[in-house]
């Protein structure tokens, strides 16, 4: 009899190609979440740049406005100061 020739269904090579379709599979997921990630991250970011934006500019009006306070007091403060010197005199 003639012998029977095994028929391989697969072998090394279909071996090592499911082996790096499932790494590939695995990388392309990994780079999925990743992106995701950095999407909201970026959102956040934008976030705090605009709310960073809006403290800046209300504490430079604050500024503003405590630099005219006290501009008005000291202009007060040196009348105040020339009526008493010109009653002394």
């Amino acid at each position: 009899m003639a012998q029977e020739t095994k028929i391989v269904k697969g072998g090394f090579r279909a071996t090592l190609a499911l082996v790096v379709s499932i790494i590939a599979l695995i990388l392309s997921i990994a780079a999925y979440t990743s992106t995701a990630r950095e999407e909201d991250l970026n959102a956040r970011i934008k976030g705090l740049q605009t709310s960073l934006e809006k403290i800046k500019q209300e504490s430079a009006r604050q500024i503003d406005k405590l630099q005219e306070e006290t501009a008005n007091t000291l202009e007060r403060l040196g009348k105040a100061v020339k009526k008493k010197e010109e009653v002394q005199e």
